[in-house]
């Protein structure tokens, strides 16, 4: 253990001209008074190798830098060159953004405005379908009352009368009004023939029951 250790410390020793407070003069002298020629002679062209290597390593890494400096000025002369040769297209780019929004503004002005439009034909639709179905309850009452189909007449009648009631001022809603009512005693009497038939079963005795009651007939 002691000798690796001491190998080790011998490894980490550091040479005498590598060292920062190193005397070139007094390492000279004392190779010079210590030393034969023949060592002088190899210590000095040692010395030499050992330059002209630095000098090889340092000029390698000038050349490499000066490599890189000149490849980085190259490459920022063409990113230059890029920028000014693509301010065009991108001034072309920001104005054809700029339509484009133009165009996407005033088309979503004209959706809404024909989004409002066909609210409003929805919502007159729908009321004229109303006042069709307004119009055409005593047809439909008529055809309720040739089909025997006096439950679907009952219901028919309740929903369009209490609106065809509060605007029977209006003379074309109070002429519907009272053609419907013509067209209901037609049907009550209808059901009170029926409710009187002797072979009348126990459900159409039901149904023309329940009817009468939704018109609000006494069956007593």
């Amino acid at each position: 253990t002691g000798g690796a250790a001491g190998g080790g410390a011998a490894a980490m020793t550091v040479a005498p001209m590598d060292r920062p407070d190193f005397d070139a003069q007094g390492h000279f002298d004392n190779v010079v008074a210590s030393g034969l020629v023949q060592d002088i002679l190899r210590s000095a062209n040692s010395l030499d190798a050992e330059v002209q290597d630095l000098d090889g390593d340092m000029q390698m890494v000038c050349y490499e830098n000066y490599n890189k400096f000149i490849r980085a000025t190259e490459v920022t002369g063409l990113v230059k060159s890029s920028v000014h040769g693509l301010q065009p297209d991108l001034t072309r780019l920001e104005k054809s953004f700029a339509q484009i929004s133009e165009t996407s503004r005033k088309v979503e002005d004209v959706v809404q405005g024909r989004a409002r439009e066909i609210e409003m034909l929805l919502k007159r639709q729908r009321r004229c379908r109303k006042l069709q179905t307004l119009f055409e309850l005593p047809a439909t009452l008529q055809r309720c009352l040739d089909r025997e189909a006096y439950g679907r007449a009952c219901e028919a009648y309740c929903a369009c009368t209490p609106f065809l009631r509060q605007y029977k001022h209006i003379s074309t809603f109070r002429n519907v009004l009272e053609a419907s009512e013509l067209q209901m005693a037609r049907i009550k009497t209808a059901l009170e023939w029926r409710l009187r038939a002797p072979d009348l079963s126990s459900k159409d005795a039901m149904n023309s029951s329940t009817a009468l009651l939704d018109l609000g007939e006494d069956l007593a």
